[in-house]
C-alpha cells in the first residue's frame, strides 16, 4: 500500500513538473489563449445565459432540434443555453390595454367606445402561443379580436340601452363572447378547449357622440335631473302640510283642554300680577288701579322718559288792559333868535 501511494505522489509531481515546463515553454500561447476564453465568454454571456425575470415565462426555440419547444414552459431565474438557440420570455401576469373603437348602435347612430380587457397569460399555453401568434399576441390577437365582439354587441343594442339601461350586461356579453373566440381548440373535436388568455374583465370606459347628439344627450339629463328636484321638493312640501296640520291639531287641543279651566277671575289676577311686573320695570310708571272698563289697572305709560312741565293750579290770573292815547306828532313855530335864524321850542299837544 505504501509502495501505491509513493508511486501515485511520484506520477502527480511529474506530471506538474510536465506542466511547469510546458507553461515556461509556450507562456506567451498561455496567456493569449486565456484572454480569448474570457472574451468569449464575455461577449457570449449574454446568449449563453438568459434571465426569465419575475411574474415572467421562459418559451426555447432550437435553431437545430426541431424550433419552438410548445410543451416545456422555463420559469423564473437563470438557464443556459446554446449561444445558436434563444430563450423568449413572455408576462405572465395580470395586464391591463384600453382602445378607443368606432361602432353603430341598432338606430343607426355612430359613436366611439372606449374599451379596457384585464387579462392574464395562460402560462401552459406559452409555447403555442408563441409559435402560432408571437411575442405582439396584444395587437394581433386579443384587440382585433375585441373590437370585432364590442360592434357585435353594440349594433344589437338601442343608444339608450348602450348608454344606460343595459351597461353592464353588455360589458358581460362583450367578456363571454370574447373569451370564446380566445379558446384554442385541440383535436378534432376540440374536447380539450383551452384559452389563450384568461380574462378578467372587460369595461366600457367612456362613450362619446357626436357634439349635436351629445349636447341634447346633457340637456335630457339636465331636465331629468331638475324633474327628480321636483318631485323632491312636492314631497317636501306635503310633508311639510302634514307637520302643520299636526301641530295646528295639537294646539287645537291644547286650547280644548286649557280652555275649560280658565275663568274670568283668574284671567283678571294673572293681568294684576303682569301690571305688578310693569310697575316695576324702569319703563312703567303711571299705573291708575281701576280705570279700565273691566276694573283691571289702567297703564298710562313711562313718565318718566319723557317728562311734561308741571302746570300751576289754580285760576288764571288776568293782566289788566291800559289804555294809551296816540302819541301827537311834534310841530316846530318859527320864532327868530338873534342870530337870524328861527327856533321854536317843541310842544306836546294831546290828551292822556
Amino acid at each position: 500500500m505504501t509502495v501505491q501511494v509513493a508511486a501515485f505522489r511520484g506520477a502527480i509531481g511529474r506530471k506538474r513538473s510536465s506542466l511547469a515546463a510546458f507553461y515556461t515553454r509556450n507562456r506567451p500561447a498561455v496567456h493569449v489563449a486565456a484572454l480569448g476564453l474570457v472574451f468569449f465568454v464575455v461577449i457570449a454571456w449574454q446568449w449563453v445565459v438568459v434571465t426569465i425575470p419575475a411574474g415572467h415565462v421562459g418559451v426555447m426555440w432550437y435553431r437545430f432540434l426541431g424550433g419552438t419547444d410548445t410543451t416545456t414552459v422555463y420559469s423564473e431565474g437563470s438557464h443556459l443555453v446554446f449561444p445558436w438557440d434563444h430563450m423568449v420570455s413572455y408576462d405572465a401576469r395580470l395586464q391591463s390595454v384600453s382602445r378607443d373603437f368606432d361602432v353603430l348602435t341598432q338606430d343607426g347612430l355612430s359613436m366611439k367606445v372606449n374599451v379596457a380587457v384585464e387579462f392574464r397569460l395562460n402560462e401552459n399555453r406559452a409555447g403555442l402561443l408563441h409559435k402560432n401568434i408571437g411575442p405582439n399576441y396584444v395587437e394581433n390577437l386579443l384587440l382585433p379580436t375585441m373590437g370585432a365582439e364590442i360592434r357585435e354587441v353594440v349594433s344589437r343594442n338601442s343608444t339608450d340601452e348602450t348608454y344606460t339601461a343595459r351597461r353592464s350586461q353588455i360589458q358581460d356579453e362583450i367578456r363571454r363572447r370574447l373569451a370564446e373566440k380566445l379558446t384554442l381548440a385541440e383535436g378534432a373535436t376540440g374536447s380539450s378547449a383551452t384559452p389563450w388568455l384568461f380574462l378578467d374583465a372587460v369595461l366600457i370606459r367612456s362613450m362619446q357622440f357626436p357634439p349635436a347628439l351629445q349636447a341634447s344627450v346633457n340637456q335630457k339629463m339636465q331636465q331629468y335631473e331638475l324633474q327628480e328636484e321636483y318631485r323632491y321638493r312636492l314631497e317636501r312640501e306635503r310633508l311639510e302640510s302634514e307637520r302643520k296640520e299636526v301641530e295646528a291639531q295639537g294646539i287645537a287641543r291644547f286650547q280644548q283642554i286649557v280652555g275649560a279651566g280658565i275663568s274670568e277671575n283668574y284671567l283678571k289676577w294673572k293681568g294684576i300680577d303682569a301690571t305688578l311686573a310693569l310697575a316695576q320695570s324702569a319703563n312703567a310708571k303711571v299705573i291708575v288701579i281701576g280705570a279700565g272698563r273691566d276694573g283691571m289697572p289702567l297703564i298710562l305709560g313711562d313718565s318718566s322718559a319723557h317728562p311734561q312741565p308741571a302746570k300751576a293750579a289754580g285760576p288764571k290770573a288776568e293782566v289788566p288792559q291800559t289804555n294809551f292815547a296816540p302819541v301827537p306828532k311834534v310841530k316846530a313855530s318859527p320864532e327868530k333868535t338873534a342870530g337870524g335864524l328861527t327856533s321854536a321850542p317843541d310842544t306836546f299837544s294831546g290828551s292822556r
